[in-house]
């Protein structure tokens, strides 16, 4: 079963959560009520050695990673603040405890340098018949909202006559011959979003990282939102060596995408912010304008299947 299919399933049975929960599965972090004015914000992702860094790497690059694409959904919610992260690892039998030690300080040293750490989590090998298998590092991150009596930024919130918005450049972050490549040791765009948020306020739309593919993350934004969203492709700040369809389809940038109307700042705290498109009515669909040419780009990405990623 593809990736999406399986989520379509679990979201299809969010009508069934309890009240409190005020953003559900289907967006970059659900959200709670805790109490009237306080909410509590909940993520979790994985790192798998072999998908998401090269297998055979410093197992420090791993657990960092983990940490580090968790903070990025933290971001996408603009008005949140990271506060503690829980790591549970599933370690290959032929894993040896210097490596295993790399991989805990990985997370540690992470999580601490980003305000949020390391609480609690739990450890365990596999079989004995499995060896050469890869580490697995899956994080949960618990954020607050910075300002108690605004709302985060959800997926679902585009509006008609929005603007289109991605920070930083986008493509080239990985490589898919060795695996290497700046996915490994990005940063979060947590204080740009923070600064967005509160610059901006109600004139935000919606918001996602890009982490599958700027097509792709786009048109889940298209979708919850339901409406259309027009790229004009020669305005996407795509990274050197990359071509514009190479990269909204390649992932792992871990930039932003956003929509807003009214005046956005072109860089924020030394962050690049591009205006790449606008958001009109219409069926839910990414729609690439390059050349005179149109096309829909919101299956463009990355998807997980059956089979690793490879080497990336």
């Amino acid at each position: 079963m593809h990736e999406f299919t399986l989520l379509q399933r679990v979201f299809a049975r969010n009508a069934e959560l309890p009240a409190s929960v005020i953003v559900p599965p289907g967006d970059d972090m659900a959200m709670m009520m805790l109490s009237p004015s306080h909410a509590l914000l909940a993520a979790c992702d994985s790192a798998i050695e072999g998908v998401h860094a090269p297998m055979g790497c410093d197992a420090r690059v791993l657990g960092r990673k983990a940490v580090l694409r968790n903070l990025s959904d933290v971001a996408a919610m603009m008005n949140a603040r990271p506060i503690a992260t829980l790591a549970c690892v599933t370690l290959p039998r032929d894993c040896d405890d210097a490596r295993a030690w790399q991989l805990f300080e990985g997370l540690r040293e992470t999580a601490a340098a980003w305000g949020a750490p390391l609480i609690g989590g739990d450890v365990s090998k596999m079989s004995a018949s499995t060896t050469h298998a890869p580490i697995i590092a899956s994080v949960t991150i618990l954020a607050v909202r910075i300002d108690e009596t605004r709302a985060v930024v959800t997926r679902c919130s585009a509006r008609a006559g929005d603007n289109i918005y991605v920070t930083g450049t986008i493509g080239g972050a990985w490589d898919a011959v060795t695996g290497l490549g700046r996915h490994l040791n990005f940063t979060p765009r947590i204080k740009v979003a923070q600064t967005l948020h509160a610059l901006l306020g109600d004139a935000l739309g919606a918001a996602i990282d890009v982490s599958d593919g700027l097509g792709r993350d786009l048109g889940h934004i298209a979708t919850q939102s339901r409406v259309r969203l027009e790229i004009d492709l020669a305005r996407v700040p795509i990274c050197a060596g990359s071509t514009a369809r190479e990269a909204i389809a390649h992932g792992e940038d871990y930039e932003l995408a956003f929509t807003a109307r009214g005046e956005v700042p072109s860089e924020v705290d030394g962050v690049a912010i591009t205006l790449v498109g606008r958001v009109v009515e219409g069926e839910p669909a990414v729609i690439a304008l390059v050349a005179g040419e149109s096309f829909d780009i919101a299956q463009c990405g990355y998807e997980h299947r059956t089979t690793l990623r490879g080497s990336a």
